[in-house]
């Protein structure tokens, strides 16, 4: 049930609306009306508004209005775009109406009943004709079914259109990838021959460019062909003497082990290399260290190198060794110093992002709120039937809304987008390593839904799969199928971009009525981020902090604590008395939300289901 600003008190059952005829403009569109609001595609349907019945003798404005024209029904109080019309502001009378309670300010009956000439009372008295009744049934799941169709297909498309980008932006993330493997791969050739070859000057370009790029990281000076065999390695071998100092100096480990676990030493020692086992000696390259099968150095030298080795002090390599350690953590340190830089340069960007995040959802809330205005100035002149002229400007003050809305919700995805790459930035940066170019799949919260099944998984939680999990349930819907769907059911419908829905007294009487007749409440966030500011909008209900974490915990259900909501102006209606055990139990709380990626806070707290968009 829609929330209406009619009279607080209202208790009506549903009725059929007044006799109007809906006659959508020729030509005109309902998907994309119906895509970006349902009220918007009753505004949209035709330029001159069609209503052909007149309200009953007597009957107050604000208790039962005529339906406008087109096929959807508003979030703005006081109307419903379905063909019908009803009343129970607050939520709370509307459950009482669905039981076949009496109506209290209103008219019970059928507005062709109500202008009878011959016995108005009675008829009254008799109850709604069984085949108006039926035909109003068969006229709203029509048109449910019309909005749903035409969100589905504009939904689809939109979905289709995304999953293009979203699959074009992964295909260059893993072709940029690809290359940067490549180019790595090539480099690290390039610098193990260099260091072979003992060509210094290459050696030095390779080692910068490595540096400069990100490439070989952590440390380029230790890159290592697939047997591990590392730059020093390769230059020990090689014979490489200007190279092995360099390389020493530059910090590489002279105890590294490659291929059959050999070190720098035991390779140049092997292959006769003179020169550069002293070197290597005194950078500290240890000669107790063996091959896999424990061969020393010493064992597979040359007589000439055998000598050198022998007469080298160990204890000398023990303190040089030290001394490497101590080089190395001081590089760690820098390196660590380097990295906590860029960490606090993401955190800036993160931070700069949030902001504009920020600041797109303020003008993409601003833009829906005036939207919701304009609707309602559309409405009321339909209502009141206003002169056409009058009924025109509000039409094409929609419009200009929509384009505003538009232009707002586009600046918003570029900021969503913007914020999502500077948090993965910094996940980058924290986590030390390489992103994984976009080969993984986006994370998507929300356990996948069927339209179709929303009634079973959503409603009557089929399972126990919701209740097990001790949260209400989140439904994330880019479609707005869902919106419709639970629009035409038995619910307390609070837009959350309405301000007149999210006025103190009628959040209050969503909330109570929903527990009074044991129905759900739904809070609509629609495609703003309005979850940090739903704890202050609930909290101005009982002046104090804590109501809407109170219904997400459930503990406002308990030992009464929902009896802070009455106020004596409910009437007797709303007596504790009359709150149920059997109902108070059935009562649900539903957020919904189009949003792609919606707050994380609001998604921790709630059991997430995702609407799936079929083709």
């Amino acid at each position: 049930m829609v929330i209406t600003d009619g009279d607080a008190k209202a208790a009506a059952p549903k009725r059929p609306a007044a006799a109007a005829t809906s006659k959508p403009a020729s030509g005109n569109s309902a998907a994309p009306r119906a895509a970006a609001s349902p009220s918007r595609l009753r505004a949209g349907a035709a330029s001159k508004p069609a209503i052909t019945s007149k309200p009953a003798a007597g009957k107050a404005p604000s208790s039962t209005k005529p339906a406008a024209t087109g096929t959807s029904k508003s979030g703005s109080a006081g109307s419903k775009a379905t063909g019908t019309a009803k009343s129970g502001a607050g939520g709370g009378g509307g459950g009482g109406g669905a039981k076949g309670g009496a109506s209290k300010g209103g008219v019970k009956g059928t507005a062709s009943q109500a202008r009878s000439p011959a016995g108005p009372v009675a008829e009254q008295v008799a109850g709604p004709d069984p085949e108006v009744e039926a035909a109003r049934k068969a006229e709203l799941e029509a048109k449910a079914a019309a909005e749903m169709e035409a969100l589905r297909r504009a939904a689809w498309q939109a979905q289709v259109e995304y999953e293009r980008k979203q699959e074009a932006k992964r295909r260059q993330q893993r072709e940029e990838e690809a290359k940067r493997k490549k180019e790595e791969a090539a480099l690290r050739k390039a610098l193990l021959e260099a260091a072979y070859d003992g060509d210094d000057a290459q050696l030095r370009v390779g080692l910068s460019r490595a540096r400069d790029e990100g490439y070989l990281r952590p440390e380029p000076v230790e890159a290592a062909d697939g047997h591990g065999n590392t730059l020093l390695s390769e230059a020990a071998a090689g014979g490489a003497l200007s190279t092995v100092q360099m390389l020493l100096q530059l910090g590489a480990d002279p105890n590294t082990r490659g291929e059959f676990l050999r070190s720098p030493l035991w390779r140049a020692a092997f292959l006769g290399q003179e020169e550069v086992v002293p070197v290597l000696l005194q950078g500290g390259a240890d000669p107790r260290i063996g091959n896999e099968g424990g061969e020393l150095p010493e064992h597979v030298a040359p007589p000439a190198i055998k000598e050198v080795l022998r007469a080298w002090d160990v204890a000398k390599t023990d303190q040089l060794i030290q001394q490497f350690e101590a080089r190395r953590l001081e590089r760690a340190a820098a390196v660590q110093a380097e990295r906590a830089q860029a960490v606090r340069g993401c955190e800036e960007s993160l931070a700069a992002a949030e902001e504009a995040h920020s600041r797109a959802q303020q003008l993409l809330r601003h833009a829906r709120m005036e939207l919701e205005k304009r609707i309602h100035e559309y409405d009321t002149c339909v209502e009141e039937k206003k002169p056409e002229g009058l009924t025109g400007v509000a039409l094409d003050q929609i419009h200009s809304a929509e384009k505003v809305v538009e232009d707002a919700r586009k600046r918003a995805t570029e900021a969503a987008e913007a914020l999502d790459t500077a948090r993965l930035r910094l996940h980058r940066e924290q986590q030390q390593q390489l992103a994984e170019g976009g080969e993984e799949a986006e994370a998507l919260p929300g356990v996948p839904v069927a339209v179709r099944a929303l009634n079973d998984v959503l409603i009557r939680d089929v399972g126990g799969l919701i209740a097990a999990s001790g949260k209400w349930p989140l439904v994330i819907d880019t479609s707005g199928q869902a919106s419709v769907f639970l629009r035409y059911q038995d619910t307390n419908y609070v837009n959350a971009l309405n301000s007149r829905h999210m006025e103190p007294h009628m959040l209050r009487r969503a909330l109570l009525g929903a527990i009074r007749y044991g129905k759900a409440m739904v809070l609509d966030l629609q495609d703003c981020d309005l979850w940090p500011e739903m704890p202050r909008m609930f909290d101005q209900v009982l002046v104090h902090p804590g109501l809407l974490a109170s219904v997400l915990d459930r503990s406002l259900l308990k030992e009464e604590r929902y009896t802070a909501l009455i106020r004596a102006e409910d009437g007797e209606e709303y007596d504790k008395n009359k709150f149920q055990e059997s109902r108070i139990r059935a009562f649900g709380f539903i957020v919904l939300t189009s949003s792609r990626q919606p707050n994380p806070q609001l998604v921790e707290r709630m059991y997430c289901l995702r609407v799936m968009i079929t083709e």
